[in-house]
């Protein structure tokens, strides 16, 4: 059975996992300045095809520090990369590689759905994928860390807050108030594009992902939700399955 490694080069960390066929093997999670246990799993895995999804300049640091490692070309994940969904997007070129990897990690669960896959990470990412297969685009939105900190930068007395605690409806002090408005926010947001999606489409299927994945699943209303963790590493082992028939 081939063995595929799928590195993720997100904002803040690297992520990547190794797989045989469709079964996810082994993976880590590290930063850019210890690639280290990176460099020692594509060892252990020596994969037959490897491929990278970036967001971040680190990717050339990683492909430098891979490249004498691999025994296959590590290959960079873009808008001309052959994959199982259409991109119907204006700017093809500059939809994040996240973004489609996600979206085909989504196709890959949900085959013929309509799909709104939400990736909560340092930014919130919120696709379509119709149920014909088409990636038509999405919105981008701050993250819930990302929300904290910017109400705590961009005002003179408003504290920075943990994520962690409790988020009520109607908040009862200024801590939480600051997360409730984050998180129900951010949660709000998700919400009111599945239900008018569901309006348009009918039938509609969501899936988050990412580190607030769990933490905003809590939170919504809408029905017909799932949480899939390492979606956008599924979605590049997908590709690279798609590319080797």
């Amino acid at each position: 059975m081939t063995r595929h490694l799928c590195i993720d080069c997100g904002n803040t960390r690297i992520k990547a996992a190794v797989f045989e066929g469709e079964k996810l093997v082994a993976s880590v999670v590290t930063d850019y300045d210890d690639l280290t246990p990176l460099v020692a799993m594509a060892r252990r895995a020596r994969p037959q095809a490897a491929l990278m999804a970036s967001t971040s300049h680190g990717s050339a640091q990683v492909t430098e520090v891979l490249g004498g490692e691999l025994p296959c070309k590590l290959q960079e994940l873009d808008h001309t990369t052959p994959m199982p969904l259409d991109i119907a997007y204006r700017t093809p070129s500059t939809l994040g590689r996240d973004r489609m990897a996600t979206a085909v990690g989504a196709w890959a669960e949900y085959p013929g759905c309509n799909l709104l896959v939400v990736d909560a990470g340092t930014c919130i990412t919120l696709d379509v994928v119709l149920a014909s297969g088409s990636l038509l685009g999405g919105n981008i939105a701050p993250g819930v860390t990302m929300r904290l900190q910017a109400m705590h930068e961009h005002t003179s007395r408003l504290p920075l807050v943990e994520l962690d605690g409790d988020v009520p409806l109607v908040a009862y002090d200024t801590t939480t108030a600051l997360r409730s408005g984050a998180v129900l926010g951010a949660a709000a947001q998700i919400d009111l594009m599945a239900a008018q999606l569901k309006g348009t489409l009918g039938q509609l299927k969501v899936m988050l992902t990412g580190g607030d994945a769990q933490l905003l699943a809590q939170h919504l209303v809408t029905d017909s939700v799932d949480v899939v963790d390492d979606l956008l590493l599924r979605g590049m082992n997908t590709i690279i399955m798609y590319n080797e028939l």
